[in-house]
């Protein structure tokens, strides 16, 4: 299938926004970061809206989203309620922080965490199609470890631009975590493929190739590890093995880790961006007409 870079673009800041938001929430209950805050808060805002245009650019006349808003099971609905719902979440977080308490109320990162995962998951489920044998439930389980290795990644860097040495290294220890999430999410992902099937029922002649015999795919991890998405499915693997790598090493450099996050960041979103990529490659459909 043809790879959709709208799509990827929202699926990618979705899960950084969420992302974000999450290890904040996780900082904030354990008393820390209270000076990345806001700074988080408006790179969260700013991702969104990013992600928002994404969708839109995907849609072409933007207009027919409203086609969709009258059913509740259209992904398109589903995402959007998410993003209500992150919207509210962030104006709440916005008037306490502009009421300057030194700690947040412990309900508020809570429902935060709720909302974020609850995101993630319906992007997820949108993109669940039985007719594509590659898109199954370890999609969501992909974006839900690819926000947590994302969202810390960035809270990494406020906090250095900061110079908050203490919630540096919580969210260095976010970002080592989530690294190993991302691995584990690949690797469920790789067995979902493994276990899928792509029966041949046969096909019909393409009456532009009368003499060219349509080539069957029925062995999708086949095409991920060997075939046509291998290249990307690999690089992506390999990349996410240099977070790990570079969270691990920077766990002993907190307040001076710049060249690891660097490293780290740049690896991070080329695993996101690959591993999208090789989804969209191995979107074969079940039955493929000809």
């Amino acid at each position: 299938m043809e790879t959709q870079w709208p799509l990827v673009i929202f699926t990618l800041f979705v899960c950084i926004t969420c992302g974000l938001l999450g290890s904040m929430s996780i900082l904030a209950l354990k008393g820390r970061g209270r000076d990345l805050q806001m700074t988080g808060l408006v790179t969260s805002v700013v991702c969104l809206v990013v992600g928002g245009i994404g969708a839109f650019l995907h849609l072409e006349h933007w207009e027919r989203i409203f086609n969709g808003f009258g059913h509740i099971t259209s992904g398109i609905t589903q995402e959007l309620i998410g993003c209500v719902a992150l919207a509210v979440v962030m104006v709440l977080w916005f008037v306490v922080l502009r009421k300057g308490e030194d700690e947040l109320p412990a309900w508020l990162p809570v429902a935060t965490l709720v909302v974020a995962v609850a995101m993630v998951v319906a992007t997820g489920h949108s993109y669940l199609m039985p007719a594509r044998a590659a898109w199954g439930i370890a999609l969501i389980v992909f974006y839900l470890c690819n926000a947590c290795m994302l969202g810390p990644i960035v809270l990494w860097a406020i906090a250095v631009a900061k110079g908050d040495a203490e919630a540096e290294g919580a969210a260095i220890n976010l970002a080592f975590i989530g690294a190993a999430l991302q691995l584990v999410g690949d690797a469920v992902y790789a067995v979902s493929v493994a276990a899928s099937s792509m029966p041949d029922h046969g096909y019909y002649a393409d009456p532009t190739a009368m003499t060219t015999p349509p080539k069957a795919v029925t062995d999708l991890f086949e095409v991920m590890v060997s075939g046509a998405a291998a290249p990307m499915f690999w690089s992506a693997i390999a990349c996410a093995v240099i977070v790990l790598v570079c969270a691990l090493a920077a766990r002993k450099k907190a307040g001076a880790s710049k060249t690891y996050l660097v490293v780290a960041a740049v690896a991070a979103l080329a695993t996101s961006l690959f591993f999208r990529v090789a989804v969209y490659q191995l979107g074969f459909s079940v039955f493929m007409l000809y």
